[in-house]
């Protein structure tokens, strides 16, 4: 099967050229449109890392529209595995998610193995937006119209829960709002809500893990499936057993994102892992300044890194939340709604493309002046990818967070890849991987918060010897990496960019530059040209000193045991 890669639209293999664009199809399914014979591929709804959805149409009935989300065969199929083993695991789940029979659910209506190999689910066709969406347009909700949305999405997840199905990736993108319509047209409400995807991060985690158990190469090599911004900090350590708490805490997540703009935690899949097994999140309340005091403790509760302390059902979460909000009404305030928009220091913000403003250290810009109604929204920064969205201002409410993604530009193609944050999934070992053609990591020490590129092992600061990954690559003002510390004093910063020149030390044995003020190399130890050598190591009667890395020797040393060089007396 063939795609248009602007339309999305599905061709047969001999269409090379997509009659509605004029653009070039590629491959991506083998076999035909027609899946098993019966379920004939339209367009091609949205991809993550388990596979793609699709918009079909069920030949058997053809007036009913379904969506066929494929799963991606190697992640179901294995070599050391027996025949027919993926095929009899995958079904026996796929029935367990079938079981589930409830208003707020997405029904899964049949599933199976095409004679190609692609293994697929047949689910409800959901029309209307997802939360992900929602939540990009607007930025943020009222407490109440939160309420509301999260009272049908945690029905559906109790149904689950009582069939005793975990759903594992609960995320805006798996939460479908069905708008529904008066016979007048207008639309009332967001009408009915669905979750999705109950029992396919269950296929796939299991189906690693089966694989990979015994081949030897240890825990990290494990499957984390799932969006790691909603998973509980327990589902990222592959040895503790999940419960419903698990779906509790993702829940949180969401009410999270939905009253504060964004998740609690942000980063790549290391840092993620980091921050929410060692820290509690940040206070709603430093995001939005309107939250009251009992709604943010109802949020934070469900978020609480020990699953022991959370409440330990969702019904129990909920109903603690709907004490929290109360029974009146928000507010209205037309007239005084304001939206604040998050995004990276030196990011401009223009709304219709008209300048609005550019973000200062405060890391947010306030717009005041925009009339309620739709409006498209862009901040750029130079180096990254433009965030591009169309917003809608509520003249009802006091304040809406939107926060803008910037993502450096990525070469070979890869910046239409889905993304935790765009709403993906992750699947494979926990380490994950960088794309090719991108910058190395940067670590930071962990006595004294100095940052350093990959690989070193020395801090050029203090001297310790164990780091912490971070994700921000420092460079000079000539463009080459400065792996040291940052200039002045400051621990945690990167080195001042200025236009006066300032090139740095260089360690006199590796080469490698670092920023003003460094005192040690960070690769090899030594002390670095332009520092002022260690205490007492010159002028001891008797000694000799290594002109390299100025290490004392008793007299008649010939050769520095350290880096190896000849010692001149």
């Amino acid at each position: 099967m063939r795609e248009c890669p602007r339309c999305e639209r599905c061709y047969e293999d001999e269409v090379l050229v997509c009659p509605e664009e004029g653009s070039n199809t590629k491959l991506t399914l083998p076999g035909p449109p027609l899946m098993a014979g019966r379920y004939l591929l339209e367009k091609r709804l949205g991809r993550g890392a388990m596979g793609q959805v699709y918009l079909a149409r069920d030949q058997n009935l053809i007036t009913r529209r379904v969506a066929v989300k494929t799963v991606r065969p190697d992640i179901l199929t294995d070599e050391d595995m027996q025949e027919g083993e993926a095929i009899a695991r995958f079904e026996r789940e796929a029935r367990t998610a079938a079981s589930i029979r409830h208003p707020n659910v997405v029904d899964v209506t049949d599933f199976g193995k095409s004679p190609e190999g692609v293994f697929y689910l047949v689910m409800e066709y959901v029309q209307g937006e997802t939360l992900h969406h929602l939540l990009r347009r607007e930025g943020t909700l009222s407490v109440h119209r939160t309420l509301s949305l999260l009272r049908q999405v945690a029905a559906g997840v109790e149904a689950a829960h009582d069939e005793g199905i975990l759903h594992r990736d609960l995320k805006p993108a798996n939460i479908f709002i069905m708008q529904q319509r008066k016979k007048s047209g207008s639309i009332t409400g967001d009408g009915i809500v669905k979750v999705g995807d109950f029992g396919l991060a269950k296929i796939v985690n299991q189906a690693i893990a089966d694989t990979s158990g015994e081949s030897g190469s240890g825990p990290a090599s494990r499957g984390i499936i799932g969006t790691p911004e909603y998973m509980a900090p327990e589902q990222m350590q592959m040895e503790s057993s999940l419960d419903a708490r698990a779906d509790v805490y993702a829940l949180g997540v969401i009410a999270y994102h939905m009253l504060g703009g964004r998740p609690p935690f942000s980063g790549d899949l290391t840092q993620l892992v980091m921050q929410k097994i060692m820290n509690q999140p940040p206070p709603l309340s430093g995001l939005r300044s309107d939250i009251p005091k009992e709604v943010e403790s109802a949020v934070m509760h469900a978020l609480d890194k020990d699953a022991e302390k959370r409440p330990a059902t969702v019904a129990e979460w909920l109903e603690e939340f709907e004490r929290a909000a109360g029974d009146d009404e928000d507010d209205e305030r037309g007239g005084d709604s304001r939206v604040v928009v998050m995004a990276p220091v030196g990011a401009e913000v223009y709304v219709d493309d008209e300048r609005h403003g550019s973000v200062g250290r405060s890391g947010r810009v306030i717009l005041k002046s925009i009339a309620p109604g739709r409006h498209v929204l862009r901040v750029s920064r130079q180096g990254d990818t433009d965030d591009e969205r169309v917003i809608e201002i509520r003249p009802d409410s006091s304040e809406q967070i939107i926060q803008a993604v910037l993502r450096p530009h990525m070469s070979g193609g890869q910046s239409g890849q889905a993304t935790p944050s765009r709403g993906g999934s992750i699947g494979g070992s926990a380490g994950g991987s960088r794309p090719s053609g991108s910058l190395p990591g940067v670590v930071m020490c962990a006595q004294c918060g100095s940052r350093f590129a990959a690989g070193v092992k020395f801090c050029g600061r203090c001297g310790g010897k164990i780091f912490l990954p971070v994700n921000e690559p420092q460079r000079g003002p000539s463009g080459q990496q400065f792996v040291g510390p940052p200039a002045g004093g400051v621990a945690g910063q990167r080195p001042p960019i200025s236009g006066g020149g300032t090139t740095g030390v260089r360690c006199a044995r590796c080469g490698t530059v670092y920023a003003p003020g460094t005192k040690f190399c960070g690769r090899c130890g030594i002390p670095t040209q332009g520092s002022a050598p260690p205490p007492n190591v010159f002028n001891r009667p008797g000694q000799v000193v290594c002109q390299t890395c100025h290490t004392p020797y008793p007299p008649g040393t010939k050769f520095c045991g350290r880096c190896g060089h000849v010692i001149r007396s």
